[in-house]
């Protein structure tokens, strides 16, 4: 590879303009060229750093100064994007989800691992501060009897927000965040069941989506989701995530505070150490890994299982029965 790494960026959004900021603070890297279904959105972000701009997002990884590449385009692109970066020799990183189906991500795995390609797969949410801290102090709850996820997320939806939008993937797929971080804390699950309601449908869009889903972990662990994506306001919890173990518990709220609850019922607030440039650390692992120097943060095993967990979810919210899962499943 050479001193400078040429890169492809694969998408124009949020993500998108969050890894260009990163790249260009870097010293080894430049962005080589761009590629958007809109040229003009391609040609925005490209021509301030003197990059190329397309809408072929082929031809964006076939270019010889381009000697990696980054998918950060909407999720059903995902796939055949990584794909065609490992056929052509590339090393690729890819914002979750990875595929919006486990056998295309199993598949992607299975190509990488034969052709000794780099796949890069972000979970950044497994670098966020208050994260690391409620993950460091797991240890202090002694086994793990229950967790749980309560969430109610409420905000106005753009015509391209696809999280509105079922045609970018089941819930879980979307949000691979969500059971990354369950799975991060519990390991692997040993069933699900659930179900998923929807109302103000359009199509494929929808005002709210109300998922629950339970599910089992370990001998004898309960673990809980419940977490609502709404247009319309609605009062609820926001984003606390709650750890019990044999000696107490850990509770992580509105991503930013841990609490320590001992058996008595104490609180003992943990300190979060500011964190910032998630998208950044990300990056430096994938160029780390390229150069030998470093390995993923999210391992490929954690990546699949957690599209395990998401795929055995949307087969239990489709059946309204419990899905059982094994490490062979």
């Amino acid at each position: 590879m050479p001193t400078v790494l040429g890169i492809a960026i694969l998408g124009s959004g949020r993500v998108a303009r969050a890894r260009l900021r990163e790249l260009n603070d870097r010293l080894d890297t430049r962005v080589a060229v761009v590629a958007s279904r809109s040229f003009d959105r391609a040609y925005e972000l490209a021509f301030p750093i003197a990059a190329a701009a397309t809408d072929d997002w082929e031809a964006a990884i076939a270019r010889p100064d381009a000697n990696a590449v980054m998918v950060c385009s909407a999720n059903p692109y995902h796939a055949p994007m990584a794909r065609a970066a490992l056929e052509a020799g590339k090393p690729v990183s890819v914002d979750y989800p990875l595929a919006l189906s486990l056998a295309d991500a199993e598949r992607l795995v299975e190509l990488a691992q034969a052709r000794g390609g780099v796949l890069h797969v972000e979970h950044i949410e497994l670098l966020s501060a208050w994260f690391v801290t409620l993950r460091d102090a797991l240890p202090r709850l002694g086994r793990i009897r229950g967790l749980s996820w309560s969430n109610v997320s409420c905000r106005a939806a753009a015509p391209e927000d696809w999280t509105f939008d079922r045609a970018h993937g089941f819930s879980l797929f979307q949000q691979a965040s969500l059971p990354s971080r369950m799975l991060a804390c519990v390991g692997q699950a040993t069933w699900i069941e659930g179900e998923e309601t929807f109302s103000g449908e359009n199509g494929t869009r929808f005002a709210r989506r109300a998922t629950r889903l339970r599910f089992g972990f370990g001998d004898d662990g309960i673990g809980e989701i419940t977490d609502v994506l709404t247009q319309e306001e609605e009062a609820g919890p926001t984003a606390e995530l709650r750890v019990i173990g044999e000696n107490g518990a850990l509770i992580g709220r509105q991503h930013r505070e841990v609490w320590l609850v001992d058996p008595g019922g104490a609180e003992e607030s943990l300190p979060v150490m500011p964190r910032s440039g998630l998208f950044g650390q990300d990056i430096a692992v994938f160029l780390d890994t390229i150069a030998g120097v470093g390995r993923p943060y999210a391992s490929l095993d954690h990546v699949i299982e957690t599209l395990r967990f998401a795929d055995a979810a949307e087969r239990a919210v489709r059946t309204g029965q419990r899905v059982s899962l094994s490490p062979a499943d």
